[in-house]
């Protein structure tokens, strides 16, 4: 029985491979990766789709090979330079508390205090709290690739502090000085054009704490399409989506608050 099985399995093997085509794809400009994630999903499981280089190595068939055909005729053109225009708004709010107490007190025929008018053995306390508002708008303009990487910074001075320990016989002297570093947070945001659509890959990217180098988080990367010329607000997009996107885009001590806003456009 396993011996007919066997060979059952084989034939509908051979016809499957038979109704499949072998095809090379030369790109002219494109890498065979570059567009793998495009063409893999348009082939069924009879067929694979392998690369190297500039070529693509098609089995699939002819439907799909005449679809994939006028996906890679979409996707393998020149690529062009990309203009990204980042706006972004920064508003922080602090509060600040303030206590004054005065008031007089007396000791026989003499008055103790701190305030003139106030009638002997009395006294006030005062707390008044201030709160401030601030926004700031900017503008940059970026210059990348089509399909490569620019990085778009939402940058913070935090103190830094190195530690020297100096040996001298039996005994170790430890000096310490505080520097201030700029903490380069962001987005990495990759611009891939499709047709009249853009496709934006955007992760998030944070400092590993010594101010010189970055990690890109590429697990929590999301991908939005846009139009040429399209608004998007993807300071938005990122605060819904997870922790280390919020702590980019936001801080807050016991008596400040300070929130980002992010939007791009593609050209």
């Amino acid at each position: 029985m396993k011996k007919y099985l066997c060979i059952i399995l084989c034939i509908i093997s051979f016809q499957a491979l038979a109704q499949t085509e072998l095809r090379v794809f030369t790109l002219q400009h494109r890498f065979a990766q570059d567009l793998y994630a495009a063409i893999s999903p348009l082939v069924d499981e009879s067929g694979t789709v392998t690369g190297m280089n500039n070529q693509l190595i098609v089995r699939a068939t002819p439907a799909q090979l005449a679809e994939i055909e006028a996906v890679i005729a979409q996707l393998d053109v020149a690529r062009v330079n990309r203009r990204i225009t980042v706006q972004s708004q920064q508003n922080q709010q602090s509060t600040m508390d303030n206590t004054q107490i005065s008031g007089n007190v007396r000791r026989g025929r003499v008055i103790i205090g701190n305030n003139p008018n106030a009638a002997p053995n009395s006294g006030r306390i005062d707390v008044t709290r201030n709160e401030q508002h601030t926004t700031q708008n900017s503008q940059q303009f970026l210059q990348v690739v089509d399909g490569e990487r620019a990085y778009i910074r939402v940058g913070t001075l935090v103190p830094f502090t190195q530690e020297w320990i100096t040996l001298t016989r039996r005994y170790a002297q430890v000096t310490r000085s505080t520097d201030w570093v700029e903490v380069s947070t962001g987005f990495a945001v990759r611009p891939r054009t499709i047709g009249n659509q853009v496709e934006l890959e955007i992760t998030p990217r944070i400092s590993n704490g010594y101010g010189q180098q970055s990690i890109d988080f590429e697990t929590l990367s999301t991908i939005v399409h846009v139009s040429l010329g399209e608004w998007v607000d993807i300071g938005q997009t990122m605060q819904q989506r997870d922790d280390v996107s919020r702590k980019i885009l936001g801080s807050q001590t016991g008596t400040s608050y300070q929130k980002s806003g992010l939007s791009i456009k593609v050209d």
